[in-house]
């Protein structure tokens, strides 16, 4: 007993019954579906109904009952593209290479319908196909709203290009579920994040980025204007911000803002360091020494908090002008300003205070570290040599404190410092800074 006939047998139904039931199973999703022979010219309905069946004996041959079934079916904007799809003189050729071949259109009663034809056997010149209508309106119905999500979806992200031209990192947040979306990152952000799957909620996104992202005097400025309850008081919907704050390496970074909804915004990051390091050098660099100048000191360190400020100048420097001159006293001041300058690391600064007086300002330095560096300023300024000026010999003296406060605060301590070493010269004088007076 072959394999059919042994599931028969053992099946507790009869035949008839079994297959009725595998037959209903099959074309339960179908509208229709008929057996077609192009050589005959028949059709034998497997599925069928009033309606189908009232257009199908409507037609003369074949051909004509079933365009007439399908013009009946389809709504007039489909009638053309249906009709076209079931000409079966043209239907060898193009099921030549295809089994199955189908063609989506808008029905009276069903909406969204597909027709297919499939091939059934082998035979050359294809001789019969199973017909099928089939009612896909569910399929349809979520394919447009799908198509519809990504033309939101589109919209948003031609929205947030536009508003974010020229921003290398953009994200967007939603406040109510505090969802973060990256639409794009770069490198640095990115390894600082650890930005290897879905971003955590926006707080937790937000202050892992000031943490290891963001240099530790501009974190608490950048956490009070990225916060929800700030963007809401401060922005209309439309309305945006920036702001200027320095990397984990000291560089310039701009932050755009953009609140695009009652409950979302849109972040924007891109690097500008070049840019405003050029606007900086215009009005904060001092064109002689090429190191940061007075004004630089007044508007943007005099506050900062730092570990170490230091004065220092150069000793007898108004006898190598008087008895040098002008041009030499240049010379002297610009190769100092380079020793100190290549002696300290990006987060620190060297500003040239007045005539050859400098300050350094250090961040994060411990009092060792910083007794060695200063020697080695120090040792450097002797070796110098002046072109032109041979018998020229520099040396400088410096006077600086060590503790934790402002810039400001602790000037008054360093300058007292170098006082004491100006009574010996060409040495370095350091005293702990005592908080402010």
């Amino acid at each position: 007993m072959d394999d059919s006939k042994k599931l028969l047998a053992d099946y507790p139904v009869n035949a008839a019954e079994y297959f009725a039931a595998i037959t209903h199973a099959a074309t339960e999703l179908y509208i229709s579906m008929h057996v077609l022979d192009l050589e005959d010219q028949t059709a034998f309905p497997i599925k069928s109904n009033e309606f189908i069946d009232k257009f199908m004996k409507c037609g003369g041959t074949l051909q004509e009952s079933l365009t007439n079934i399908m013009v009946n079916l389809a709504c007039p904007e489909s009638v053309e593209t249906i009709k076209n799809f079931t000409i079966l003189s043209t239907l060898p050729e193009r099921m030549k290479n295809a089994n199955v071949i189908s063609e989506i259109f808008h029905g009276k009663i069903h909406g969204w319908s597909k027709a297919i034809f499939v091939r059934i056997g082998d035979e050359k010149p294809l001789r019969r196909v199973l017909y099928l209508v089939e009612n896909v309106n569910a399929q349809m119905t979520k394919l447009e709203q799908e198509k519809e999500l990504l033309e939101q979806n589109r919209k948003q992200q031609n929205m947030i290009n536009a508003l974010m031209n020229g921003y290398a990192s953009v994200v967007s947040v939603d406040f109510v579920t505090e969802k973060v979306e990256v639409f794009r990152i770069n490198d640095r952000p990115k390894n600082a994040l650890g930005l290897t799957k879905e971003p955590p909620p926006f707080k937790a996104f937000a202050e892992k980025y000031i943490n290891t992202a963001v240099l530790e005097e501009d974190r608490d400025r950048l956490r009070k204007v990225i916060d929800e309850s700030y963007i809401k008081e401060y922005l209309q919907v439309g309305g945006s911000l920036s702001k200027i704050f320095h990397n984990d390496l000291g560089q310039y970074v701009e932050m755009k803002i953009v609140r695009t909804g009652e409950e979302t915004a849109v972040f924007g990051f891109t690097d500008k360091n070049n840019e405003i390091t050029e606007i900086n050098d215009k009005i904060y660099r001092d064109s002689l020494t090429q190191v940061m100048n007075r004004k630089f000191f007044d508007e943007k360190i005099a506050s900062c908090n730092c570990q170490a400020v230091v004065m220092a100048d150069i000793d007898f420097f108004k006898e190598v002008n008087d008895h040098h001159g002008h041009q030499c006293g240049d010379i002297a001041l610009t190769a100092v300003a380079s020793i100190l300058s290549s002696s300290v690391r990006n987060l620190d600064r060297v500003v040239r205070y007045g005539g050859d007086e400098f300050l350094i300002m250090f961040k994060g330095i411990t009092h060792e570290v910083l007794k060695v560096r200063l020697e080695q300023m120090r040792a450097l300024a002797e070796k110098i040599k002046l072109q032109d000026y041979p018998n020229v010999q520099l040396t400088m003296s410096f006077g600086g404190t060590f503790g934790d406060g402002t810039v400001s605060d602790m000037l008054s301590f360093a300058d007292k410092a170098l006082y004491v070493s100006k009574k010996k010269r060409n040495c370095v004088t350091l005293v702990p800074f005592e908080g402010k007076k």
